[in-house]
């Protein structure tokens, strides 16, 4: 969880010991706790509520659309679809 080791956890135990004393550090861990939970709970709803509102295909053509832009040249992608773009105006024109 966050990366942090058992060492890491059992410092700011300590620390948290030290400060906040052993009368109130189990109600603040708690409250943190509590905190963590809400903020997770809120995390996966809106997760829910984007994945709900956006179509499937429309999602994927936005990630594939944006795994491109990382792996190519920008200037050449743009020129490339404004020439496409150009090509098919004359096209349907004459």
């Amino acid at each position: 969880m966050f990366g942090n080791g058992m060492t890491e956890w059992l410092l700011v135990l300590v620390v948290g010991l030290l400060v906040l004393g052993p009368e109130r550090l189990p109600a603040v861990v708690r409250s943190a706790g509590r905190l963590l939970g809400r903020a997770k709970g809120m995390l996966a709803q809106v997760q829910r509520e984007l994945e709900d509102s956006l179509p499937a295909d429309e999602l994927k053509q936005a990630s594939d659309n944006v795994k491109m832009l990382r792996t190519s040249n920008v200037k050449k992608l743009v020129r490339r679809v404004v020439v496409d773009e150009l090509t098919e105006v004359e096209r349907k024109q004459g």
